[in-house]
């Protein structure tokens, strides 16, 4: 009777899952070594950058991409890593996710672009922001992750402003890994 109970739960797990009620993960990132100038934990200084600048009106492109980059990639790592899933609160992860969705909205950037290549994008076109090269900014800015012409991307890249539900989830994921960061 036992085996029989066993089976028939294994079946209908199967049927579920088969029928749509699997959990989908979200499109997660990796960041590269030394990304957003850090040799430390990446999750933690992704957390730091996109709190301390989704809470301010962001004018400089390079720091906007950036942050944009560190909260597309926490969006999905806070979903799919067990560092994160078995200990922060599920509203805030999914705050992560609703904010990666505002984001991208406000930019121009599809809604279907694979996290990686938004980060990679973000990242390359903050570096060449800073080293003022346009070239490779025009070129970035030209990629297929964008759904708008480059100068609207470019003019939105200038002129972030406080989004209230962006600046609530990033705070509040900055604050519950701070916890695991200080000593004692």
């Amino acid at each position: 009777m036992t085996r029989f109970r066993l089976l028939l739960s294994a079946a209908t797990l199967m049927a579920l899952a088969s029928c749509g009620y699997a959990t989908r993960l979200p499109n997660t990132a990796t960041m590269p070594p030394g990304a957003l100038h850090t040799n430390g934990d990446i999750d933690v200084r992704s957390l730091n950058i996109a709190a301390y600048d989704f809470g301010r009106h962001m004018q400089d492109p390079a720091q906007a991409a950036d942050a944009i980059a560190a909260l597309d990639y926490m969006g999905g790592k806070l979903n799919t890593s067990p560092r994160w899933t078995t200990s922060m609160p599920a509203l805030w992860r999914a705050q992560m996710l609703e904010s990666r969705k505002i984001i991208r909205a406000y930019v121009g950037i599809s809604p279907d672009a694979p996290s990686q290549a938004v980060v990679d994008t973000m990242l390359n076109l903050a570096q060449a922001y800073r080293a003022n090269d346009q070239a490779a900014v025009q070129t970035l800015l030209a990629t297929p992750i964008f759904t708008v012409p480059p100068a609207e991307v470019q003019a939105k890249l200038a002129d972030i402003p406080v989004n209230p539900t962006v600046n609530n989830a990033t705070t509040h994921a900055d604050a519950y890994a701070f916890s695991f960061t200080v000593p004692g």
